[in-house]
């Protein structure tokens, strides 16, 4: 695995722990979200972890949009 990979991919991670798993694993959280704020999520959540087989991996990388803050 190369370095920029690597450095793409903990990037990748931070987002997941920082933005994603506060939201997703806090049930109180995700059961006042509506179904159509929880897909959002769900998405933005799949978009991330799908970074790696994007075509221009890893050296060109199109981020996927966070979901609005609730």
């Amino acid at each position: 695995m190369s370095n920029l990979e690597t450095e793409v991919r903990e990037i990748r991670d931070l987002l997941l722990v920082d933005n994603v798993d506060p939201k997703v694993a806090n049930h109180l959280r995700w059961a006042d979200m509506s179904s159509s704020q929880q897909n959002v999520w769900s998405q933005y959540r799949t978009d991330l972890l799908n970074v790696p087989q994007q075509a221009g991996f890893p050296a060109n990388v199109t981020w996927p949009t966070p979901p609005e803050e609730l």
